[in-house]
């Protein structure tokens, strides 16, 4: 059998450590076990570890062979949530990389549930749900759950403004301000012993909006909605703030370690510019701030 020479284990010409190389933009099927309810995911996968100076590259088809362990049902036992099969990979990774110190996987999906709009008509509503995990040989594995949801934001210093010009009060209807879609992403850390519900963290944060959007609307119910929206304006600031608020007050018996990151970025519809905010902390520190 002929063998070939493997450049990648070669001493390359400049010897730095890199921090991570991989693949990214891989998709796979995989099915989690949620309590009785069976879920299909069709993510998209980003896995890395890291390389050390004596090599030129890293072993990619290992990362290929570590995602199809997943895809075989290896972690059939162990899928509970996406988070868990993030998990399952750095292992992998990390067996397979042995030149390698630390690893890490993440996953992004569409994620489908039930709604109801304004009337109380039912709507089939999408969002992104993330699972992450990193690992460093000897240390324990951190575990991440995330969540995307899409919905409004009303600008409160154009309402006032234009309530100035028109000479009335504010709070009085017709509200007029722009208004824009908005994405919140929470994403939090999982300990050993834990589970986060992604059910509730999209609860979280479309809560912390001035309104979810819906696919399905009628003439009354986009009314309704596009009212609701405007008597709870919100600055992306106030969204990352109202959803920190919320996520403290939900999993205040979560051990104070635990690392949150919340994000609100809008899409603007009167500049051409997004506007963003971002707040991290652990829940401890969360905690002691909101008194």
């Amino acid at each position: 059998m002929q063998k070939f020479k493997d450049v990648q284990s070669e001493a390359p010409e400049s010897n730095y450590r890199l921090d991570r190389v991989g693949l990214t933009n891989v998709m796979r099927p995989i099915t989690v076990q949620r309590g009785r309810k069976s879920i299909t995911l069709i993510p998209t996968f980003r896995v890395f570890v890291d390389l050390p100076p004596s090599r030129k590259g890293s072993d990619l088809s290992r990362d290929i062979e570590a995602l199809e362990d997943v895809v075989e049902g290896e972690v059939e036992s162990r899928t509970k949530g996406i988070e868990y099969v993030a998990e399952f990979i750095v292992e992998k990774l990390l067996a397979r990389h042995p030149y390698a110190t630390s690893a890490e996987a993440e996953l992004v999906a569409e994620y489908f549930l039930e709604r109801k709009n304004p009337k109380g008509r039912k709507t089939t509503e999408r969002y992104l749900i993330r699972g992450k995990a990193s690992k460093r040989n000897g240390e324990k594995t951190k575990r991440f759950i995330g969540v995307t949801a899409t919905g409004i934001t009303v600008c409160p210093s154009a309402m006032k403004t234009v309530s100035a010009l028109m000479k009335r009060k504010v709070d009085t209807p017709p509200f007029i301000s722009h208004n824009q879609r908005n994405d919140v992403t929470i994403l939090m850390n999982v300990p050993d012993g834990w589970d986060v519900e992604v059910n509730e963290l999209i609860d979280i944060a479309e809560e912390s909006m001035s309104a979810p959007t819906f696919e399905l609307l009628k003439r009354e119910e986009e009314g309704m909605l596009v009212l609701k929206a405007h008597e709870n304006p919100k600055f992306v600031e106030d969204a990352v703030r109202d959803a920190v608020k919320l996520l403290v007050k939900r999993y205040q018996k979560l051990p104070d370690d635990v690392s949150i990151q919340v994000t609100s970025e809008s899409f603007e519809t009167i500049h051409k510019h997004n506007a963003y905010a971002e707040k991290s902390g652990t829940l401890g520190a969360l905690k002691k701030e909101l008194k």
